[in-house]
């Protein structure tokens, strides 16, 4: 069975799971100087679907979750 990820279900889920927004991880992400870009910038991204791996990642990291690679 393959299960492709979808990233703007998943962040979006991750982001109300923690009880949070997209706003404040992006606020704490700049203030941490992990990304330096605005909230409607990464919003457009995610919803596009062409959101780096690596914004992504701090994104995911900021709410307390990681990604996980593993073989088939």
């Amino acid at each position: 069975m393959l299960c492709m990820l979808d990233i703007k279900a998943e962040i979006k889920y991750c982001i109300v799971r923690a009880g949070s927004s997209l706003t404040k991880v992006m606020a704490a992400l700049n203030e941490k100087k992990k990304i330096k870009t605005t909230y409607s910038n990464i919003a457009n991204k995610i919803n596009t679907g062409t959101i780096t791996f690596n914004e992504a990642q701090y994104i995911l990291d900021q709410l307390g979750y990681k990604f996980t690679i593993e073989r088939k």
